[in-house]
């Protein structure tokens, strides 16, 4: 979404605006556990005037204060302006039919269908709120729900190494902070042939993550996308990410 988009959800009422959740929410939660404990040391340490004991709590303190506030602004702020510049840079023409890989809350599966009239959203999702709080379908519906786009939304539940569409039924398939959550190097492999499969000629790949980006460039190249490109980090999500560009050729270069 666009920065008017942004100022347009704000505007909604506080029941209608959509909710995409905090990712990696145990991660979160132990840095905050960090924190805390460092907190306690602290305060301990000066009302018992142990000075060793208030200095040893600074650093979990600042650790855990610190990457607890960075996670959840990238949560909040960094990755929804991310994902808008990454959707407005696609400069798409309005009838594309998407995917999103890992949908969860549906943060760029909305961002992307809001930004096509006369196009289509599917999302596909095995639901952990381990990788997401709030990710359910119930809560990726009741965004779409808020933002208009119901009724061009499909959501399937399913893996993303196993897609169950037919070839080239795409023009645009992307993943955010989803593909490493595959724990086996092959089955992420999989995922990336799978998105390069059910792209139609000229359709596009987007894939936003923090790790194994190499992989995926790779895996996009062997599964023989065309210009295939992977950013430098880019800290407006913590930790900062990559992005993995890449198209299906035309049917002139296949």
């Amino acid at each position: 979404m666009t920065e008017a988009h942004v100022n347009e959800h704000d505007s909604l009422p506080e029941r209608r605006r959509p909710v995409y959740g905090l990712d990696a929410p145990p991660v979160v939660a132990a840095f905050g556990a960090v924190g805390a404990l460092g907190a306690a040391c602290v305060a301990a340490g000066i009302r018992a005037r142990i000075a060793p004991l208030a200095w040893a709590g600074l650093p979990p303190l600042m650790l855990g204060g610190l990457t607890l506030t960075a996670m959840t602004a990238s949560s909040k702020i960094g990755k929804i302006r991310l994902c808008d510049r990454l959707l407005d840079d696609l400069h798409l023409q309005g009838d594309e039919d998407v995917l999103d890989l890992g949908c969860g809350s549906g943060q760029m599966l909305l961002g992307a269908l809001g930004r096509l009239p006369r196009g289509t959203g599917t999302g596909i999702d095995l639901w952990r709120s381990q990788d997401q709080r709030g990710s359910s379908r119930d809560t990726c519906l009741r965004n779409a729900r808020a933002l208009g786009l119901e009724s061009r939304l499909t959501l399937e539940d399913g893996d993303m190494t196993d897609l169950p569409f037919p070839d080239a039924s795409f023009d645009l398939v992307t993943a955010c902070l989803a593909v490493h959550n595959i724990p086996e190097a092959e089955q992420r492999a999989r995922a990336i042939r799978e998105a390069a499969r059910v792209l139609r000629p000229s359709g596009r790949l987007l894939v936003v993550d923090f790790m194994k980006t190499e992989e995926y460039e790779r895996e996009a190249s062997a599964a023989g996308l065309a210009d295939v490109q992977r950013s430098g980090l880019i800290p407006l999500m913590y930790p900062p990410v990559r992005v993995v560009r890449a198209r299906a050729p035309h049917k002139d270069e296949q």
